[in-house]
């Protein structure tokens, strides 16, 4: 599958903005800041948003060609669990180790049960706040997957068409299980995503741009906000941009290296961040230094152990499967 390096862009954006969010606005609800809330970065909290629309980008341009279910799920579980197995051990282990009393610890039980990655069906805590969102993109996953094997992802104008029509309907009514199993609340994002995978690469024309006026509409309706409003246009007009070749003056180096990082980067900052901030507070009282050293100590960690553990590990199980050695004949030793 080609990587393109503006997708790596939007992934460093959409990073470092839900970094800067946990760092300020999540950290004075938690535990106070003394720096004015005007400088608190609300709007970080939809960068969320933005890795979903990139997912539904990647997701679609995966299943294209030849592949297989099989190949398609060893593929995402190889990209997604062994990092988020390493993550979650070393947020655990900080956490309860800090011994911050302020700092909620978790217990064994709830350890393993995160490893899941779906305790939150269950309603059972999450060891850091931030993996509310692996949620709704492994049933992304599983919706597409079942398309695939289906092979409705031809008729994606049709599926669309239903997908939003259940968008709305969840938005005005709220369907029951909706929210979970045809992810209706944050749909809206992946499918706008796959549309604009159309648009770039499969002769996409004024119907997908249509479907996607909708899906905008979608995601405000479910967000009926002012900074909702602004925040989707600057998501949606960032994604236009890509798909028509005009981010490419935007592919700055550190944005690249963010998204280079931003899996790591979002699975580990936020609580271990918090008691990296608390701890450094009790000695240097000006707090955007405590910000800034907590964005780049995270950043830090984020890169050790996406070159030392992730990208090794997903190299090993990627080699392992699909390039493993085949013997023909009599046994070779």
């Amino acid at each position: 599958m080609v990587r393109l390096k503006e997708l790596d862009v939007l992934r460093g954006i959409a990073a470092l903005n839900v970094v800067i969010f946990h760092y300020t606005s999540k950290f004075r609800m938690n535990f106070g800041h003394n720096y004015p809330s005007k400088f608190d970065w609300e709007i970080g909290r939809y960068g969320v948003e933005l890795f979903f629309m990139i997912s539904g980008f990647v997701i679609f341009m995966s299943l294209q060609g030849k592949t297989s279910l099989e190949d398609f799920a060893y593929k995402r579980f190889s990209r997604l669990y062994p990092t988020y197995w390493i993550c979650v051990f070393i947020t655990f282990l900080i956490v309860n180790l800090s011994q911050d009393p302020k700092m909620e610890t978790n217990s064994i039980p709830v350890l393993l049960m995160n490893m899941s990655m779906i305790q939150g069906v269950f309603g059972i805590k999450n060891v850091d706040g931030a993996y509310w969102s692996l949620v709704p993109e492994l049933f992304f996953y599983a919706f597409m997957g079942a398309l695939f094997q289906l092979r409705l992802l031809r008729k994606m104008r049709t599926i669309a068409v239903i997908w939003l029509t259940l968008m709305l309907s969840n938005s005005l009514f709220t369907l029951p299980f909706g929210a979970y199993l045809l992810n209706l609340q944050y749909g809206m994002f992946f499918l706008a995503g796959i549309l604009f995978y159309k648009i770039k690469f499969d002769g996409g024309d004024w119907r997908e741009h249509i479907l996607i006026g909708v899906c905008f509409l979608a995601g405000v309706i479910e967000n009926p906000t002012l900074i909702c409003f602004g925040v989707f246009s600057a998501i949606f007009c960032l994604f236009y941009l890509f798909v028509y070749n005009k981010l490419t003056l935007l592919t700055w180096k550190p944005f690249v290296f963010l998204g280079y990082i931003s899996y790591p980067l979002y699975l580990l900052h936020q609580n271990i961040g918090f008691v990296l901030m608390r701890k450094i507070g009790r000695y240097i009282s000006n707090e955007f230094l405590v910000i800034f050293i907590g964005i780049i100590s995270m950043i830090t960690i984020a890169w050790l152990v996406t070159r030392f553990l992730e990208k090794p590990i997903l190299h090993f199980l990627r080699n392992y499967r699909f390039h493993k050695p085949r013997y023909s004949g009599s046994f070779q030793k």
